[in-house]
């Protein structure tokens, strides 16, 4: 595996703050397999997610919304 230039961990909050989608829904859709899943990042609950994925979830999103019209 090749190291990448701008690997940014996300933590939850801001992981809904930039998406605008509740924390619960987060979950669910992870639940899904409709978002990206979280990346234990230290020892107990301490979790994050990728910006490169949650960015690319984003994309596709929108990318869907345009296929449509």
């Amino acid at each position: 595996m090749t190291a990448q230039a701008n690997i940014r961990f996300l933590r939850q909050k801001e992981v809904t703050h930039i998406t605008g989608i509740p924390r619960p829904t987060l979950y669910l859709l992870m639940s899904k397999d409709l978002f990206p899943k979280q990346i234990s990042i230290g020892s107990g609950h301490c979790v994050a997610w990728l910006e490169s994925e949650v960015l690319a979830f984003m994309q596709a999103r929108i990318a869907a919304r345009e296929a449509k019209q």
